[in-house]
Protein backbone atom coordinates (compact mmCIF):
# COMPACT_ATOMS: atom_id res chain seq x y z
CA UNK A 1 0.00 0.00 0.00
CA UNK A 2 2.12 2.48 -1.50
CA UNK A 3 -0.53 5.83 -1.23
CA UNK A 4 -3.85 6.39 -0.09
CA UNK A 5 -5.47 5.18 -2.53
CA UNK A 6 -7.53 1.74 -2.21
CA UNK A 7 -7.09 -0.99 -4.29
CA UNK A 8 -10.70 -2.42 -4.60
CA UNK A 9 -11.13 -5.72 -4.24
CA UNK A 10 -13.84 -7.59 -6.76
CA UNK A 11 -15.31 -11.13 -5.84
CA UNK A 12 -18.00 -13.34 -7.64
CA UNK A 13 -19.25 -16.49 -5.83
CA UNK A 14 -19.08 -19.15 -7.86
CA UNK A 15 -20.83 -22.34 -5.62
CA UNK A 16 -18.56 -26.09 -5.82
CA UNK A 17 -20.72 -29.07 -6.06
CA UNK A 18 -22.10 -29.44 -2.07
CA UNK A 19 -20.52 -31.99 0.52
CA UNK A 20 -21.95 -33.48 3.75
CA UNK A 21 -22.22 -30.58 6.23
CA UNK A 22 -19.15 -31.25 8.94
CA UNK A 23 -20.34 -30.92 13.25
CA UNK A 24 -20.73 -27.55 14.28
CA UNK A 25 -17.58 -27.98 16.81
CA UNK A 26 -15.74 -28.60 13.38
CA UNK A 27 -15.98 -25.21 12.17
CA UNK A 28 -15.77 -23.49 15.39
CA UNK A 29 -12.30 -24.82 15.76
CA UNK A 30 -11.76 -23.71 11.94
CA UNK A 31 -12.66 -20.33 13.04
CA UNK A 32 -10.11 -20.42 15.46
CA UNK A 33 -7.08 -21.38 13.27
CA UNK A 34 -7.51 -18.42 11.37
CA UNK A 35 -6.93 -15.92 14.00
CA UNK A 36 -3.53 -15.63 13.08
CA UNK A 37 -1.35 -12.38 13.53
CA UNK A 38 -2.31 -10.02 10.21
CA UNK A 39 0.14 -7.41 9.97
CA UNK A 40 -1.45 -5.81 6.59
CA UNK A 41 -4.78 -6.16 5.78
CA UNK A 42 -7.36 -4.40 3.86
CA UNK A 43 -11.23 -4.67 3.74
CA UNK A 44 -14.11 -3.24 1.91
CA UNK A 45 -17.53 -3.34 3.49
CA UNK A 46 -20.93 -2.51 1.56
CA UNK A 47 -24.01 -2.39 3.40
CA UNK A 48 -27.76 -2.51 2.15
CA UNK A 49 -29.87 -1.39 5.08
CA UNK A 50 -33.54 -1.55 4.22
CA UNK A 51 -37.03 -0.68 6.32
CA UNK A 52 -40.74 -0.60 5.20
CA UNK A 53 -40.29 3.00 3.92
CA UNK A 54 -36.44 3.45 2.92
CA UNK A 55 -33.45 1.78 1.29
CA UNK A 56 -29.85 2.88 1.70
CA UNK A 57 -26.20 1.86 0.80
CA UNK A 58 -23.12 2.46 1.92
CA UNK A 59 -19.41 1.47 1.99
CA UNK A 60 -16.47 1.66 3.73
CA UNK A 61 -12.87 0.74 3.26
CA UNK A 62 -10.24 0.52 5.97
CA UNK A 63 -6.56 -0.86 5.84
CA UNK A 64 -4.38 -1.79 8.72
CA UNK A 65 -1.16 -2.32 9.50
CA UNK A 66 1.76 -2.54 12.12
CA UNK A 67 5.77 -3.74 12.08
CA UNK A 68 8.12 -4.00 14.71
CA UNK A 69 9.37 -0.57 16.64
CA UNK A 70 5.22 0.47 17.12
CA UNK A 71 4.86 1.52 13.55
CA UNK A 72 1.77 1.27 12.25
CA UNK A 73 -0.44 2.60 9.48
CA UNK A 74 -4.54 2.76 9.73
CA UNK A 75 -7.12 4.28 6.88
CA UNK A 76 -10.50 4.50 7.50
CA UNK A 77 -13.04 5.99 4.43
CA UNK A 78 -16.80 6.23 4.57
CA UNK A 79 -19.65 8.21 3.69
CA UNK A 80 -18.95 10.32 7.30
CA UNK A 81 -15.01 11.50 6.46
CA UNK A 82 -12.17 9.79 5.90
CA UNK A 83 -8.71 10.19 7.89
CA UNK A 84 -5.35 7.95 8.08
CA UNK A 85 -3.16 7.42 11.15
CA UNK A 86 0.55 6.80 10.71
CA UNK A 87 3.18 6.65 13.42
CA UNK A 88 6.70 5.88 12.46
CA UNK A 89 7.46 4.79 16.48
CA UNK A 90 7.92 8.47 17.08
CA UNK A 91 5.71 10.86 15.85
CA UNK A 92 1.94 10.31 15.19
CA UNK A 93 0.79 12.23 11.71
CA UNK A 94 -3.63 12.16 11.95
CA UNK A 95 -4.86 13.26 8.67
CA UNK A 96 -8.34 14.09 7.67
CA UNK A 97 -8.94 13.44 3.93
CA UNK A 98 -12.03 15.59 3.51
CA UNK A 99 -10.61 18.35 5.69
CA UNK A 100 -7.30 18.16 3.60
CA UNK A 101 -6.29 19.23 7.45
CA UNK A 102 -3.65 16.83 9.52
CA UNK A 103 -1.47 17.26 12.85
CA UNK A 104 1.53 15.80 13.68
CA UNK A 105 3.20 15.38 17.43
CA UNK A 106 5.33 12.94 19.50
CA UNK A 107 4.15 9.63 20.01
CA UNK A 108 3.92 9.75 23.96
CA UNK A 109 1.81 13.13 23.84
CA UNK A 110 -0.57 11.85 21.26
CA UNK A 111 -1.30 8.90 22.99
CA UNK A 112 -2.17 11.02 26.55
CA UNK A 113 -4.04 14.22 24.46
CA UNK A 114 -6.82 12.46 22.41
CA UNK A 115 -10.20 13.04 23.78
CA UNK A 116 -13.12 10.95 24.73
CA UNK A 117 -15.30 11.47 22.19
CA UNK A 118 -14.56 10.73 18.75
CA UNK A 119 -15.44 12.90 15.63
CA UNK A 120 -17.71 11.30 12.79
CA UNK A 121 -14.45 12.26 10.50
CA UNK A 122 -12.50 9.76 12.10
CA UNK A 123 -15.34 7.19 12.88
CA UNK A 124 -14.35 4.98 10.48
CA UNK A 125 -10.47 5.16 11.19
CA UNK A 126 -11.22 4.03 14.59
CA UNK A 127 -12.92 0.91 12.54
CA UNK A 128 -9.37 0.32 11.25
CA UNK A 129 -7.78 0.64 14.31
CA UNK A 130 -9.72 -2.21 15.79
CA UNK A 131 -9.70 -4.17 11.92
CA UNK A 132 -6.89 -6.85 12.79
CA UNK A 133 -8.69 -7.57 16.42
CA UNK A 134 -11.71 -8.01 15.19
CA UNK A 135 -10.02 -11.02 12.79
CA UNK A 136 -7.59 -12.29 15.43
CA UNK A 137 -11.13 -12.57 17.91
CA UNK A 138 -13.55 -13.32 15.66
CA UNK A 139 -13.69 -17.03 17.31
CA UNK A 140 -13.91 -15.57 20.84
CA UNK A 141 -17.46 -14.26 20.53
CA UNK A 142 -18.91 -18.03 19.63
CA UNK A 143 -19.57 -21.19 21.60
CA UNK A 144 -20.33 -23.00 18.08
CA UNK A 145 -20.20 -22.62 14.21
CA UNK A 146 -21.29 -24.58 11.90
CA UNK A 147 -18.53 -25.77 8.73
CA UNK A 148 -20.68 -25.85 5.50
CA UNK A 149 -19.34 -27.44 2.00
CA UNK A 150 -16.14 -26.04 0.66
CA UNK A 151 -16.74 -23.52 -2.03
CA UNK A 152 -14.85 -21.92 -4.75
CA UNK A 153 -14.67 -17.89 -4.70
CA UNK A 154 -13.75 -15.93 -8.10
CA UNK A 155 -10.61 -13.30 -6.58
CA UNK A 156 -9.60 -10.83 -9.35
CA UNK A 157 -9.98 -13.56 -11.84
CA UNK A 158 -8.71 -16.62 -10.61
CA UNK A 159 -10.51 -19.28 -8.91
CA UNK A 160 -9.74 -19.44 -4.89
CA UNK A 161 -10.65 -22.63 -3.01
CA UNK A 162 -12.32 -21.94 0.36
CA UNK A 163 -13.39 -23.58 3.61
CA UNK A 164 -16.94 -22.16 4.71
CA UNK A 165 -18.56 -21.32 8.21
CA UNK A 166 -22.01 -20.35 8.73
CA UNK A 167 -22.71 -18.70 12.53
CA UNK A 168 -25.90 -16.89 13.89
CA UNK A 169 -27.02 -15.28 16.72
CA UNK A 170 -27.63 -18.72 18.92
CA UNK A 171 -24.31 -19.43 18.61
CA UNK A 172 -23.25 -16.51 20.57
CA UNK A 173 -21.77 -16.66 23.96
CA UNK A 174 -24.25 -13.98 24.48
CA UNK A 175 -26.74 -12.72 22.36
CA UNK A 176 -28.28 -9.14 21.82
CA UNK A 177 -31.60 -9.86 22.00
CA UNK A 178 -31.99 -6.41 19.53
CA UNK A 179 -30.05 -7.57 16.61
CA UNK A 180 -30.05 -11.22 15.23
CA UNK A 181 -28.04 -12.51 12.35
CA UNK A 182 -26.61 -15.08 9.99
CA UNK A 183 -23.35 -14.88 8.77
CA UNK A 184 -20.88 -16.89 6.06
CA UNK A 185 -17.80 -16.82 6.41
CA UNK A 186 -15.34 -18.04 3.62
CA UNK A 187 -11.75 -18.98 4.36
CA UNK A 188 -8.88 -19.51 1.54
CA UNK A 189 -7.83 -22.79 2.31
CA UNK A 190 -4.51 -22.59 1.08
CA UNK A 191 -3.75 -19.58 3.19
CA UNK A 192 -6.03 -19.91 5.97
CA UNK A 193 -7.26 -16.16 5.88
CA UNK A 194 -10.36 -14.75 5.72
CA UNK A 195 -11.66 -13.40 2.12
CA UNK A 196 -15.07 -12.81 2.75
CA UNK A 197 -18.12 -12.62 5.28
CA UNK A 198 -21.70 -11.77 4.22
CA UNK A 199 -24.47 -11.35 7.02
CA UNK A 200 -27.66 -10.97 6.90
CA UNK A 201 -29.69 -9.00 10.42
CA UNK A 202 -32.38 -7.86 11.31
CA UNK A 203 -32.55 -5.25 14.29
CA UNK A 204 -34.17 -1.52 14.22
CA UNK A 205 -33.53 1.77 14.80
CA UNK A 206 -35.08 3.82 17.47
CA UNK A 207 -36.73 7.69 16.72
CA UNK A 208 -38.37 8.86 20.06
CA UNK A 209 -40.33 6.17 21.49
CA UNK A 210 -40.65 3.77 18.03
CA UNK A 211 -38.60 1.00 17.44
CA UNK A 212 -38.60 0.68 13.28
CA UNK A 213 -37.39 -2.73 11.99
CA UNK A 214 -34.85 -2.68 9.83
CA UNK A 215 -33.01 -5.03 7.63
CA UNK A 216 -29.28 -5.14 6.79
CA UNK A 217 -27.36 -6.89 4.41
CA UNK A 218 -23.44 -6.52 4.92
CA UNK A 219 -20.38 -7.97 2.00
CA UNK A 220 -17.46 -7.74 3.71
CA UNK A 221 -14.72 -8.57 1.20
CA UNK A 222 -10.74 -8.76 3.02
CA UNK A 223 -8.16 -7.84 0.13
CA UNK A 224 -3.98 -8.19 0.82
CA UNK A 225 -3.79 -10.05 3.89
CA UNK A 226 0.16 -10.35 4.99
CA UNK A 227 0.47 -13.02 8.17
CA UNK A 228 3.22 -12.21 10.37
CA UNK A 229 5.11 -10.69 7.40
CA UNK A 230 7.08 -7.68 6.21
CA UNK A 231 5.94 -4.71 5.73
CA UNK A 232 7.19 -1.59 3.58
CA UNK A 233 9.24 0.56 6.17
CA UNK A 234 7.84 3.81 3.68
CA UNK A 235 3.94 2.95 4.78
CA UNK A 236 4.65 4.33 7.79
CA UNK A 237 6.32 7.78 7.15
CA UNK A 238 3.13 10.31 6.03
CA UNK A 239 4.06 12.95 3.33
CA UNK A 240 1.50 15.47 3.22
CA UNK A 241 -0.16 16.31 0.09
CA UNK A 242 0.34 19.46 -1.15
CA UNK A 243 -2.89 21.55 -0.47
CA UNK A 244 -2.61 19.70 3.42
CA UNK A 245 -3.19 21.80 5.67
CA UNK A 246 -0.64 21.47 9.31
CA UNK A 247 -2.86 22.61 12.62
CA UNK A 248 -2.11 22.04 16.57
CA UNK A 249 -5.08 20.01 17.33
CA UNK A 250 -8.71 18.83 15.60
CA UNK A 251 -11.28 20.19 17.95
CA UNK A 252 -12.99 18.64 20.23
CA UNK A 253 -16.45 17.08 18.30
CA UNK A 254 -18.48 18.64 21.30
CA UNK A 255 -17.80 22.21 20.77
CA UNK A 256 -19.25 21.86 17.50
CA UNK A 257 -21.50 20.55 14.80
CA UNK A 258 -20.20 22.26 11.85
CA UNK A 259 -17.20 24.14 10.20
CA UNK A 260 -14.92 23.84 12.84
CA UNK A 261 -11.10 25.77 12.22
CA UNK A 262 -9.80 25.24 15.16
CA UNK A 263 -5.85 25.20 15.23
CA UNK A 264 -5.41 27.20 11.51
CA UNK A 265 -4.78 30.41 11.44
CA UNK A 266 -7.25 33.04 10.89
CA UNK A 267 -8.02 34.22 7.30
CA UNK A 268 -7.38 37.72 5.62
CA UNK A 269 -10.80 39.11 6.50
CA UNK A 270 -11.70 42.33 5.18
CA UNK A 271 -14.92 43.64 7.49
CA UNK A 272 -17.70 45.79 6.50
CA UNK A 273 -19.35 47.78 8.74
CA UNK A 274 -23.16 49.57 7.66
CA UNK A 275 -21.98 52.75 6.99
CA UNK A 276 -19.27 51.21 4.36
CA UNK A 277 -15.87 51.45 6.36
CA UNK A 278 -13.26 48.77 5.34
CA UNK A 279 -11.74 47.06 8.55
CA UNK A 280 -8.76 44.54 7.95
CA UNK A 281 -8.41 41.96 10.88
CA UNK A 282 -5.21 41.88 10.73
CA UNK A 283 -5.01 45.16 12.02
CA UNK A 284 -5.53 43.76 15.55
CA UNK A 285 -2.86 41.34 15.28
CA UNK A 286 -1.85 41.07 19.02
CA UNK A 287 -4.52 41.14 20.41
CA UNK A 288 -6.95 38.35 21.12
CA UNK A 289 -10.22 39.08 18.71
CA UNK A 290 -13.47 37.28 19.66
CA UNK A 291 -15.60 36.70 16.12
CA UNK A 292 -19.59 36.64 17.03
CA UNK A 293 -21.26 35.72 13.75
CA UNK A 294 -24.92 35.94 14.43
CA UNK A 295 -28.16 37.63 12.96
CA UNK A 296 -31.12 39.58 14.28
CA UNK A 297 -33.35 36.52 13.14
CA UNK A 298 -31.67 34.21 15.17
CA UNK A 299 -32.74 33.90 18.56
CA UNK A 300 -30.62 31.52 20.26
CA UNK A 301 -27.76 34.45 18.87
CA UNK A 302 -30.40 37.45 20.78
CA UNK A 303 -30.48 35.50 23.83
CA UNK A 304 -26.34 35.20 24.32
CA UNK A 305 -26.07 38.66 23.41
CA UNK A 306 -26.32 39.52 27.40
CA UNK A 307 -23.55 36.97 27.87
CA UNK A 308 -20.91 38.22 25.54
CA UNK A 309 -21.56 42.12 27.01
CA UNK A 310 -20.71 40.57 30.24
CA UNK A 311 -17.23 39.19 28.88
CA UNK A 312 -16.56 42.02 27.05
CA UNK A 313 -17.17 43.91 30.13
CA UNK A 314 -14.50 41.74 32.20
CA UNK A 315 -12.02 41.56 29.22
CA UNK A 316 -11.94 44.37 27.06
CA UNK A 317 -9.13 46.43 29.79
CA UNK A 318 -7.77 43.48 29.17
CA UNK A 319 -6.65 43.73 25.52
CA UNK A 320 -10.09 41.66 24.04
CA UNK A 321 -11.78 42.75 20.46
CA UNK A 322 -15.22 41.73 20.43
CA UNK A 323 -16.34 42.24 16.58
CA UNK A 324 -19.70 41.01 15.34
CA UNK A 325 -20.17 40.00 12.03
CA UNK A 326 -24.24 40.21 11.27
CA UNK A 327 -26.45 37.50 8.35
CA UNK A 328 -29.03 40.29 8.10
CA UNK A 329 -30.19 40.87 4.27
CA UNK A 330 -30.18 44.71 5.16
CA UNK A 331 -26.86 45.91 6.35
CA UNK A 332 -28.27 48.29 8.74
CA UNK A 333 -30.50 46.20 10.45
CA UNK A 334 -27.74 44.28 13.13
CA UNK A 335 -25.96 47.39 13.81
CA UNK A 336 -28.92 49.42 14.57
CA UNK A 337 -30.24 47.03 16.84
CA UNK A 338 -27.01 46.55 19.29
CA UNK A 339 -27.42 50.39 19.62
CA UNK A 340 -30.74 50.58 20.44
CA UNK A 341 -30.06 47.30 23.23
CA UNK A 342 -26.70 49.75 24.57
CA UNK A 343 -23.97 46.93 22.92
CA UNK A 344 -20.64 49.07 22.05
CA UNK A 345 -19.09 46.78 20.50
CA UNK A 346 -18.83 47.02 16.09
CA UNK A 347 -20.45 45.25 13.77
CA UNK A 348 -19.86 44.51 10.13
CA UNK A 349 -22.23 43.01 7.42
CA UNK A 350 -21.21 40.14 5.29
CA UNK A 351 -23.37 41.61 2.24
CA UNK A 352 -21.20 39.72 -0.42
CA UNK A 353 -20.44 36.43 1.07
CA UNK A 354 -16.73 37.02 0.95
CA UNK A 355 -16.37 36.33 4.85
CA UNK A 356 -18.66 33.36 4.57
CA UNK A 357 -16.44 32.03 1.58
CA UNK A 358 -13.24 32.24 3.72
CA UNK A 359 -14.73 31.03 6.96
CA UNK A 360 -17.20 28.19 5.70
CA UNK A 361 -20.52 28.33 6.03
CA UNK A 362 -22.04 27.25 9.16
CA UNK A 363 -24.78 27.76 11.71
CA UNK A 364 -25.75 30.83 13.79
CA UNK A 365 -24.67 31.49 16.74
CA UNK A 366 -20.63 30.63 15.46
CA UNK A 367 -18.32 32.42 18.17
CA UNK A 368 -14.44 32.11 16.91
CA UNK A 369 -11.54 33.41 19.40
CA UNK A 370 -8.40 34.11 17.99
CA UNK A 371 -5.03 34.38 19.78
CA UNK A 372 -2.44 37.64 19.71
CA UNK A 373 -0.59 35.69 16.85
CA UNK A 374 -3.80 35.21 14.73
CA UNK A 375 -4.36 31.28 15.54
CA UNK A 376 -7.60 30.29 15.78
CA UNK A 377 -7.88 28.68 19.57
CA UNK A 378 -11.48 27.92 19.77
CA UNK A 379 -14.35 27.58 17.33
CA UNK A 380 -17.67 26.58 18.19
CA UNK A 381 -21.61 26.35 16.86
CA UNK A 382 -23.84 27.69 19.44
CA UNK A 383 -23.66 30.03 22.81
CA UNK A 384 -21.78 28.23 25.78
CA UNK A 385 -20.43 30.27 28.17
CA UNK A 386 -18.74 28.21 29.91
CA UNK A 387 -16.74 26.54 27.12
CA UNK A 388 -15.96 30.46 25.90
CA UNK A 389 -14.93 31.30 29.13
CA UNK A 390 -12.34 28.53 29.54
CA UNK A 391 -10.87 28.83 26.45
CA UNK A 392 -10.72 32.71 27.13
CA UNK A 393 -9.02 31.88 30.44
CA UNK A 394 -6.29 29.98 28.42
CA UNK A 395 -4.62 33.21 26.77
CA UNK A 396 -2.30 34.04 29.59
CA UNK A 397 -2.13 35.24 32.86
CA UNK A 398 -4.02 37.94 32.25
CA UNK A 399 -7.14 36.37 31.03
CA UNK A 400 -7.06 33.88 34.05
CA UNK A 401 -10.08 35.95 35.71
CA UNK A 402 -12.55 34.91 33.24
CA UNK A 403 -12.76 30.95 33.85
CA UNK A 404 -15.59 30.07 34.67
CA UNK A 405 -16.93 29.85 38.43
CA UNK A 406 -17.14 26.23 39.92
CA UNK A 407 -20.39 25.29 40.05
CA UNK A 408 -21.64 25.09 43.89
CA UNK A 409 -23.69 21.94 44.48
CA UNK A 410 -26.80 22.18 45.92
CA UNK A 411 -27.70 22.61 49.82
CA UNK A 412 -29.67 19.63 51.48
CA UNK A 413 -32.64 20.34 53.22
CA UNK A 414 -32.62 20.62 56.51
CA UNK A 415 -34.52 18.19 58.57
Amino acid sequence: MASCAMVLMTAAMAFAQSAPSTPSSDGLDLLKRVAQHYADIESVEERTSSSEYGHSWNKTVLAAAEAPGDRSYYEGRSERGSAIKVTDGKTVWRYRITEHRYTAKPRSIENAARPGVIGMQEMALMNAENLRGSLANMAKQYKSAERLPDETLMVDGRPVSCQVIRVQSSDQKRERPAYSFERKIWIDAERSTVLKTVEQAHTYFIEGNARIPLDQETATSYNRTVLDGVVPDSLFTFSPPADAKLIQDFPDPRDSFGINMTGEPIPLLKLKSADGKVVSLESFRGKPVLLDFWATWCAPCVASLPQLAQIYQEAKDKGLVLLAVDQDEEAATAASFLAQKGYTWPDFHDGDGEIEKLMGSSGVPRLVLVDAQGLIVYDTTGADEDKLRTHLARLGPDYASLAPKPKLAPCAAAR
